[in-house]
């Protein structure tokens, strides 16, 4: 492993969940169940007849974590931001739409759009596999994205209906790119293929061709079809956010960004979608329980842009609701409704510490209990 960066991986002694590797060796910290400690035996690689209460579950060896071991360090670190990297994928995508344009015209031939398209997610997948310069292999992962938007484009789309279809196969496309070699672990597709695949059973609402199916997916009595949308959009980023939080306590922090992102999108198109069905209220309660929600999925995986937007979320839903509550006619209301808003939300969570500290210290009594 040492050309591996540093980051927890796997104890490769049988003894933890995890153990950190330092970019050149094993240390003696460990992690279990995302609580890290320190191994009372240190780094030393001997393997103990009695194995602690601590050391790997058996569950460990399931079908979700061989997968994600699999990925490497991608599906455990955050990559760190890189502005060439960031500039040389959007160069990528911009070089496949113009190969595009060239290609298909003005005619929008599918059958072009859809060779087109496949020529770009090979050529993406060869540049990826076999050239190692940083910039090329960012641009690839442009250019795939590009590539598959346009081959499931021209394969699914019909006299202009497509929908379902088109973004269910663009989601399984990006989804199998991130397990396969090459494009492995590459958490920008997982990302995206989850916000494709979550788009296309939106697009439910409306119909397989476009149409309104009221009975789709959502009971036809629940809401008009922008309803449904948000209400499957809200589902969506329930699983989602779920699952950043189960990635997060088990250090798959890599993978667990790629859902955090599309989950963060899908609560906020759900809100949009949904707000609007909700009274002077109601609405504003259901926009500050979203950013609670939210916040509390990013504070628990210190992800400071989820924490901030959960917080934004919360203060507009508090602003709103003391607006719907006063309905201020003039500056001076408008004043005191400030105010009160913003006095509310700095009360919130010094309101909010004591009851925190109370359930950590039961959490912590209750795993430190002894039969």
């Amino acid at each position: 492993m040492s050309q591996v960066p540093a980051g927890w991986f796997p104890d490769p002694y049988g003894r933890f969940q995890q153990r950190w590797w330092d970019g050149s060796d094993w240390t003696a910290s460990v992690s279990t169940d995302g609580t890290p400690t320190i191994d009372p035996m240190g780094n030393s690689t001997v393997i103990p007849f009695a194995t602690p209460p601590t050391a790997l579950p058996g569950g460990h060896s399931g079908g979700s974590v061989r997968l994600l071991d699999a990925m490497g360090p991608p599906a455990r670190e955050r990559q760190r931001p890189s502005l060439r990297r960031a500039v040389a994928g959007l160069g990528g995508a911009v070089v496949a739409a113009g190969a595009l344009l060239l290609a298909a015209g003005e005619s929008t031939n599918r059958t072009a759009i859809t060779i087109v398209g496949a020529v770009l997610v090979a050529l993406a997948w060869a540049l990826r596999r076999f050239v190692t310069v940083d910039e090329i292999a960012a641009a690839s992962v442009g250019m795939v994205v590009v590539g598959v938007a346009a081959f499931a484009l021209g394969l699914t789309v019909n006299d202009g209906n497509g929908g379902f279809l088109t973004g269910l196969l663009a989601a399984l496309l990006l989804l199998a790119l991130w397990v396969v070699p090459g494009f492995r672990g590459q958490n920008l597709l997982l990302a995206l293929g989850l916000s494709t695949l979550l788009a296309a059973f939106g697009s439910l609402s409306g119909g397989l061709d476009g149409s309104e199916n009221p009975d789709a997916l959502v009971p036809s009595g629940l809401t008009d079809n922008i309803g449904r949308q948000g209400v499957i959009y809200l589902i969506g980023a329930a699983l989602l956010l779920g699952g950043t939080w189960w990635l997060d306590r088990r250090g798959y922090r890599g993978a667990g960004t790629a859902l955090c992102a599309a989950g963060l999108a899908a609560a906020v198109t759900g809100v949009v979608l949904l707000v609007d069905n909700f009274g002077d209220i109601s609405g504003p309660l259901f926009v500050l329980a979203v950013g609670l929600a939210v916040c509390v999925v990013g504070s628990h995986g210190g992800r400071r842009a989820t924490t901030w937007a959960g917080a934004a979320l919360v203060a507009a839903g508090m602003v709103a609701l003391i607006v719907g509550i006063v309905k201020p006619d003039s500056a001076q209301a408008g004043g005191i409704t400030a105010l009160v808003a913003g006095g509310l939300l700095v009360a919130l969570p010094l309101l909010a510490a004591p009851l925190r500290r109370r359930a950590e210290q039961a959490v912590s009594d209750g795993s430190g209990a002894r039969p």
